[in-house]
């Protein structure tokens, strides 16, 4: 189950649109890669957003455990 966004990305980056805003905040947050794809999955569930297996990646592999 995806992690609520809300709280952590910023409220002017919620809409469609804003999907590589949204890649570049999450990738330059400290924490692990797994939560931070959380975040991009709820963030896209929220606004209604598909994203695919690279742009996940790409969050992933920025986490702090990798």
């Amino acid at each position: 189950m995806a992690k609520s966004p809300t709280g952590v990305i910023p409220e002017e980056l919620m809409r469609p649109g804003q999907l590589g805003r949204v890649m570049t905040f999450l990738q330059a947050l400290p924490g692990d890669g797994d939560t931070k794809v959380e975040y991009l999955i709820g963030w896209a569930k929220a606004v209604g957003v598909k994203i695919n297996a690279a742009q996940r990646r790409a969050v992933r592999d920025s986490g702090t455990d990798r």
